[in-house]
C-alpha cells in the first residue's frame, strides 16, 4: 500500500529501527480500539526489524513494567511541564517526558492520541529532541468540538473547522435553541477563559469564547500537521476531513485498521440450527455508542419473534448507563453482559449471529466491526463514517440510520424472518486485510519518514 523510494535510504532500511508509541491510556487500565490496534501493531513490526515500546500516560503513579513482551512506560499527564531530575536528585534541564522519550533512543516517535496526556504538547516536546514524528487520528477530537463530526447533531460534517459553523454547532450540543446558538456564533472572537468573567460566570465565558475556541482547534491541527512528517487516517473520511482543513496531502496516508490475528486464525462463525438469533452490542454503555437505540428497536419488535439482544459493555456515565439497565430491564429478551476483556471478545462474538453498532459519531474505525466480519458475523451498523466504510449494505451486513430505532427494529425483523439472507450476508464476508498488511504499511511509512529526514538533516548542514 505503501512505498519506500528504493533509491533512497536504503542503509537506513537494513538497520533495526526503534519506534516509540505514544498513547493516552493502555493495558491493563484500557482495552480500547487504540490500544489494542498499538499492541497489536508494536508485535507485528518485529518481523520487519522494527522493535517498540510504548509510552502512555496514567492517573496513577509513574511506573515501568512489561506487557506481552514488550516495555511500557507509564508518566504522569503533566510529565511535559514536570521537570526532570538528574541522576543525583538535581535538575536535569529536560521535562520529565522528554527524558522518558530520550531514554528509549527512538529512530522515530508514533503519536496515536489527542488528549491531555498524549496530544500536542508531547509532539511539541519530540520535536524538540530531533525526533522525527508520525501521527494516527484515531478519533475526530483533532477536528471536532464536539468529538462526534455530526454537524448540528444531525449529519455528516465536512471536517473543515469554520469558527462561526463550529460555534453555532457546538452551542447547539451544549443544549442552547438555534437562534441563541446562532447569536453566538456571530459575537466577535472573544477568549475569556483566563479573566473575571470566566471566574464569575464559567458557562457563559465558554459560550462567548466558543468562535476564540474553534479558531484555536484549527491552529493546533495546523501545528500538529507542521510537526509529523506524516498522518495516518484510518478510514477515507478523516483524509478528506484533514484536507478540507487545508493539510498537505503529500502528508496524508490512508492504513485502515485490521483484526487481531487471533480472530483470523479462528474458524468463521457457523450458525447452528436453534431458532433463536442473537443480536449483540460489544461497546462502552455511552451515548456516543448509542446501545440505547438498539434496546429501543427491541421495544418495536414483537415478542412472539425469537430474538435476543446481548449488550456487553460497562459505562462512563452514571445517569446514562443507569437509563440502559432501566430500558434493558423492561423486556426480558435484553440481557447485560457487563464488561468483556478483549480476551473474551472472539468468544462473546461467537455467541451472536449478528452485532449491532449504532454509534452517534464519525468512527475511524471500529475494530470491533472488523473484529465480527473476521468471523464473519454480518454487522448492522449506523450509515456513517468508518463504519459505512466498512460494511457493504445488503451485501454483507445493514446500513441503517444513527437516529432511527424502528428503522434497525425492521432491520433485526428481517435478521431473524429471513435465515437465509442472514446466511448470505455471512458468506458474502471479505477478509482481506490483517494485522501483517497494517504493519507492512507502518514499516514502509517508518523507512520512508527516517530516509527523507536523514536526506533533510544532510541538506541542512553547512558544506
Amino acid at each position: 500500500m505503501l512505498a519506500v523510494g528504493a533509491d533512497r535510504g536504503s542503509s537506513v532500511q537494513r538497520r533495526r529501527l526503534r519506534v516509540v508509541h505514544c498513547v493516552g491510556f493502555y493495558f491493563p487500565e484500557s482495552t480500547g480500539g487504540t490500544e489494542v490496534y498499538v499492541r497489536d501493531l508494536t508485535k507485528a513490526l518485529l518481523p520487519h526489524a522494527i522493535d517498540g515500546t510504548i509510552i502512555a500516560a496514567t492517573n496513577g503513579a509513574a511506573n515501568r513494567y512489561r506487557w506481552q513482551g514488550f516495555d511500557v512506560i507509564r508518566y504522569r499527564p503533566d510529565a511535559t511541564n514536570e521537570p526532570a531530575e538528574a541522576p543525583g536528585g538535581g535538575p536535569l534541564g529536560n521535562t520529565a517526558f522528554k527524558k522518558i522519550v530520550e531514554e528509549t533512543k527512538p529512530d522515530l516517535f508514533h503519536l496515536h492520541s489527542w488528549t491531555t496526556g498524549a496530544g500536542l504538547d508531547h509532539l511539541q516536546q519530540a520535536a524538540e529532541l530531533g525526533i522525527p514524528s508520525v501521527v494516527t487520528v484515531h478519533v475526530p477530537a483533532a477536528l471536532c468540538m464536539r468529538g462526534t463530526m455530526l454537524l448540528e447533531g444531525t449529519r455528516p460534517c465536512d471536517g473543515r473547522i469554520d469558527d462561526k459553523r463550529c460555534a453555532r454547532c457546538f452551542a447547539l450540543y451544549r443544549g442552547l435553541p438555534m437562534p441563541a446558538a446562532w447569536l453566538v456564533s456571530q459575537l466577535p472572537k472573544w477568549d475569556l477563559h483566563d479573566g473575571e468573567i470566566s471566574r464569575i460566570l464559567p458557562r457563559a465565558s465558554a459560550l462567548f469564547s466558543l468562535r476564540a475556541n474553534a479558531g484555536r482547534k484549527a491552529r493546533k491541527l495546523h501545528v500538529m500537521a507542521a510537526l509529523s512528517k506524516r498522518i495516518v487516517a484510518p478510514s477515507q473520511w478523516v483524509r478528506a476531513a484533514l484536507a478540507a482543513n487545508a493539510i498537505p496531502l503529500h502528508k496524508i496516508v490512508v492504513s485502515a485498521q485490521a483484526a487481531s490475528e487471533t480472530f483470523s486464525q479462528r474458524a468463521a462463525r457457523r450458525r447452528g440450527d436453534d431458532n433463536e438469533v442473537v443480536i449483540g452490542f460489544l461497546g462502552r454503555l455511552v451515548v456516543e455508542k448509542g446501545p440505547d437505540l438498539v434496546i429501543r428497536a427491541m421495544g418495536h419488535v414483537s415478542q412472539d419473534l425469537p430474538v435476543r439482544l446481548r449488550v456487553a459493555g460497562t459505562g462512563e456515565e452514571l445517569t446514562y448507563e443507569r437509563r440502559i439497565r432501566r430500558l434493558a430491564a423492561r423486556d426480558p429478551r435484553i440481557e447485560l453482559v457487563g464488561l468483556v476483556e478483549h480476551e473474551q471478545v472472539a468468544q462473546f462474538l461467537e455467541s451472536i449471529d449478528v452485532l449491532a453498532v449504532p454509534s452517534r459519531y464519525m468512527e475511524t474505525g471500529p475494530l470491533v466491526v472488523q473484529e465480527a466480519q473476521a468471523l464473519g458475523i454480518p454487522v448492522m451498523g449506523a450509515n456513517l463514517g468508518g463504519i459505512a466504510e466498512r460494511v457493504r449494505d445488503g451485501i454483507d451486513g445493514w446500513l441503517l440510520p444513527f437516529d432511527d430505532a424502528r428503522a434497525w427494529a425492521a432491520a433485526i425483523v428481517e435478521a431473524v424472518s429471513d435465515r437465509g439472507k442472514l446466511a448470505k450476508l455471512s458468506q458474502n464476508m471479505q477478509r482481506n486485510r490483517t494485522v501483517a498488511d497494517v504493519a507492512a504499511d507502518m514499516a514502509s511509512l517508518y523507512h520512508d519518514v527516517i530516509a527523507e529526514n536523514a536526506v533533510s538533516e544532510g541538506e541542512s548542514r553547512p558544506a
